[in-house]
Parts: C-alpha cells; structure tokens; sequence
C-alpha cells in the first residue's frame, strides 16, 4: 500500500505519538494524528503511521502499538489486532 498524506505532515502526529509510549494515549495526539488521517482507508492511515515511523527511524515494536491504539481508540478507526508494518 501506499499512504495517501504527506508523511512530512504525519512526523508532528508521531512525534507525539512518541511522547506517548510512557504515557496514556491522550488527546494531544488524538488532536495531532485524527485530522491528518480523516478520510483515510483505516490500514491506509496504518501504514501512513508505519511510514513515518520508519523515516523518523524510531523503534517501530515500541511506538506501533501506541500509533494503533490511537487509531483505533481516538481516530475511530478499525484496524485488525494483528496487523504489522510491512518490512
């Protein structure tokens, strides 16, 4: 798949996806991520978080299921639980 937004706009939504792995998801990335990935396919928006994460070179096991999470529990959106970042 390709990610259909500018993953330059996306790096703000994972940098405070980042800010979140030792924290509850909060609304601050829910304001971030949400409005970036509105009208997006929800495995789309996935792998436009995948994306990012990889050319911000972050550990993408430990900020994944945190970018998920918003996802589906902030964004309203369904992704399968045992989806993956394509390497």
């Amino acid at each position: 798949g390709k990610c259909p937004v500018d993953v330059l706009k996306l790096v703000a939504c994972v940098d405070a996806l980042n800010g979140l792995v030792h924290a509850v998801v909060g609304a601050k990335a829910s304001e971030t991520c949400c409005p970036l990935l509105s009208g997006v396919a929800d495995l789309d928006a996935a792998l436009c978080l995948c994306t990012t994460i990889k050319a911000k070179v972050l550990n993408v096991k430990l900020v994944l299921p945190v970018a998920i999470s918003v996802l589906v529990n902030q964004c309203g959106k369904h992704v399968p639980s045992s989806f993956q970042c394509p390497s």
